[in-house]
């Protein structure tokens, strides 16, 4: 795992060189709060669509409601034939093109369009990907926003960390970064990791050979009773090196199968949850979320989860 304060890039895809700049500007250009966390997150969406395809793709519902049909119908993958899905594919991939073909500045297309692809690699293929993966991200910068509003001290952490950054320019903001790991870390986005033994492996009394497939369950590791940090939310330990002294903790994975938008994601929500904290206090409304000063529960139903907010002075 990195130092979360350092911002890494991984050549091309989400994270190539000069994309740092997009989310930075589509964050701070949030009006409404209440748009974003209501009802599905459609403000959600609108800035997803921004930071990937660009300002024009900014109310093109049509394009990720027909990519979410798709998604569904892959669930059945085995059950549907191709015909079913064929005309809404087809009309999904012109679309993007096209979106592609724009290139918008500032946009993720711009920065896929100039950058170098191997012979055989489909950049835009990569897309349907980046976009349905900010489903992942969303989830996590709610989780991170109900953490910080109940937990007074860390708040206060985001609050100095603001005191200081220009938010309309790309920024790292490792306390912030850290607190949306943690509610990663807390509530994993993927439970379950698979992974392929790359040799013979002596499991209790027997032994395994290469190439057995393993199912981990995360938040096993993640939740360990042992660490003083478990069901707390401690945005720290990504910041001591705590978090880095073992293999055990994988919000995004890890090895040859780590999350290709881990830096892109974390750059998105944290700035996110900080252009939201900049000009709000931010309050849980209900029972549905974590509260301070008791153990965090094993699980955390984002959709339940509902905010108020006061415009700060």
């Amino acid at each position: 795992m990195r130092d979360p304060g350092r911002m890494p890039t991984r050549g091309p895809g989400p994270n190539a060189d000069g994309v740092e700049s997009v989310p930075v500007q589509r964050a701070g250009a949030l009006e409404q709060l209440g748009g974003l966390l209501a009802d599905g997150a459609p403000a959600w969406w609108r800035i997803v669509r921004r930071v990937v395809l660009g300002d024009a793709a900014r109310d093109d519902t049509a394009l990720t409601d027909r990519l979410v049909r798709l998604r569904s119908f892959g669930n059945w993958a085995f059950l549907v034939p191709r015909r079913v899905t064929a005309a809404s594919r087809e009309r999904f991939l012109r679309d993007l093109g096209e979106c592609l073909d724009r290139a918008e500045p500032g946009s993720l297309a711009e920065a896929l369009g100039r950058t170098p692809a191997k012979p055989g690699v489909d950049p835009a293929g990569q897309v349907p990907h980046w976009l349905f993966a900010f489903d992942a991200a969303g989830i996590a910068a709610a989780r991170a926003l109900a953490l910080l509003a109940t937990h007074p001290a860390q708040e206060q952490q985001v609050r100095n960390e603001l005191a200081i950054p220009d938010l309309a320019r790309p920024q790292v903001l490792p306390y912030t970064r850290a607190s949306v790991m943690e509610s990663v870390r807390l509530w994993p986005t993927t439970p379950f990791l698979l992974r392929e033994s790359t040799r013979e492996t002596r499991w209790g009394e027997g032994t395994l050979p290469e190439g057995t497939a393993f199912l981990l369950y995360t938040p096993y590791f993640h939740r360990d009773g042992s660490a003083p940090y478990a069901d707390r939310f401690v945005p720290e330990i990504w910041l001591d090196g705590t978090a880095h002294t073992g293999p055990e903790l994988v919000p995004f994975s890890a090895g040859p199968g780590v999350c290709p938008g881990e830096d892109l994601v974390l750059l998105v929500t944290s700035t996110l949850v900080a252009a939201l904290m900049e000009r709000h206090d931010i309050r849980l409304r209900g029972p549905g979320g974590p509260r301070s000063g008791r153990s965090l529960p094993y699980t955390l139903d984002h959709f339940a989860l509902r905010f108020s907010a006061a415009a700060r002075p």
